[in-house]
């Protein structure tokens, strides 16, 4: 090799160095070397009708946050059912910051679930629509998994809390037709100061009609659990049981007189908080027509035990929220951890509904008076 060709090889083993030099700072300092570019975050998902992708459709992404709510950005879903959104940032529990997307099938309002935390965004998002059945007039014959029903001494008498988790079997979403309803059941004669509300459906999905829990929103496939609340003046009444109930559960809070329940066996008495105790009475496959809670002997308290798995999934959970006193005209008991998910879907369909009617000045009072209960006690689930 001659001299002439050394000054040639020392300059590229002088870019072999460099390049080096750089991978090494590459690998130290990746966002200084790209002027710290910061990937735009996504919610990217697909759009279900049953188990096939949906084909047409638009998707709406909503926001609800400490500084706005409403909603964010609406597309059509692709022929595979995908959508994609870019948020205006990532979620952050700090701010309450939630995002969900909804889409509308055959009628039908659904959503998907809320996204809180930046790690969500690591999965495919899923909204799942369903077809829909329509109901006779008087209502479908949804199967009532369980009910639990608690009474409580107050000044006025005694205040009930009754808990219908009903399960739509069926593949199909039951719509009602016009007039009709999607499901009902009676309650007992001598309830009155009347309240409805529910977890997952609009404010007014479940209303008292006639002496009955009447239902006329839209009841998804799955479970759903509904929530009405009344004054009797003594837990002494009949309580009708027009649906064969798979469980069954009377809760009275003591002290309460002697009392005995036709149908049902006094298994145990729970405490559900810290000097609140019930004595519960159970029973699995009730198919009797009514359950008569009447006046009994006084006999030796039963043995106390703590919530066991059903317990704990329905009235623990259930009851610490829901029993509280509330103070607004309907009551909306949330579930826990999913109430704040529950809440959120509220306000979406509220918006919805009142831009649907046009948005008129004389319904509005009443829609920003609904939807600030609603922002007040999402806030205050933290």
């Amino acid at each position: 090799m001659d001299r002439t060709e050394r000054p040639r090889l020392g300059a590229l083993g002088s870019g072999v160095a460099c390049s080096v030099l750089l991978v090494l700072a590459w690998a130290a300092f990746p966002s200084a070397m790209l002027g710290q570019v910061v990937a735009t975050p996504m919610l990217e998902g697909t759009a279900y009708v049953g188990d096939t992708t949906m084909t047409d459709g638009t998707v709406v992404l909503h926001r609800l946050s400490e500084g706005s709510q409403g909603e964010l950005d609406s597309l059509a879903v692709g022929r595979d059912g995908a959508f994609a959104f870019p948020l205006p940032n990532v979620p952050d529990p700090a701010r309450s910051d939630v995002f969900f997307a909804s889409i509308r099938h055959d009628g039908v309002l659904y959503f998907g679930p809320a996204i809180t935390a930046a790690v969500q965004l690591d999965s495919v998002y899923e909204i799942h629509a369903y077809d829909t059945l329509l109901a006779p007039a008087q209502g479908a014959p949804v199967a009532l998994q369980s009910r639990s029903v608690f009474f409580e001494p107050d000044s006025a008498g005694w205040r009930v809390t009754d808990l219908f988790q009903v399960r739509n079997d069926e593949p199909r979403t039951i719509v009602a037709r016009s007039g009709g309803r999607v499901w009902s059941h009676p309650l007992p004669a001598q309830a009155y100061d009347v309240r409805t509300g529910e977890g997952e459906l609009a404010i007014d999905a479940a209303q008292f009609e006639d002496g009955a829990l009447v239902v006329r929103a839209a009841l998804p496939p799955g479970e759903r659990l509904f929530v009405v609340r009344y004054q009797v003046p003594s837990p002494e009444l009949t309580i009708p049981n027009e649906s064969p109930v798979e469980t069954m559960d009377v809760l009275i809070r003591e002290p309460a007189p002697p009392l005995s329940v036709d149908g049902l066996e006094l298994v145990d008495r729970i405490e559900l908080e810290a000097g609140s105790t019930y004595l519960r009475f159970s029973g699995t496959d009730v198919t009797v027509p009514s359950i008569a809670i009447v006046a009994a002997e006084e006999e030796s308290a039963p043995r106390v035990e703590w919530a066991a798995v059903f317990l704990a999934l329905v009235l623990t959970a259930a009851a610490l929220f829901i029993l509280r006193p509330s103070g607004a005209e309907t009551a909306v008991p949330p579930r826990s951890p999913a109430g704040r998910e529950a809440l959120v879907r509220q306000v979406a369909l509220l918006d919805e509904e009142f831009e649907a009617a046009g948005g008129t000045e004389e319904r509005r009072p009443e829609y920003e008076r609904r939807r600030a209960e609603l922002i007040r006690r999402i806030r205050a689930l933290g």
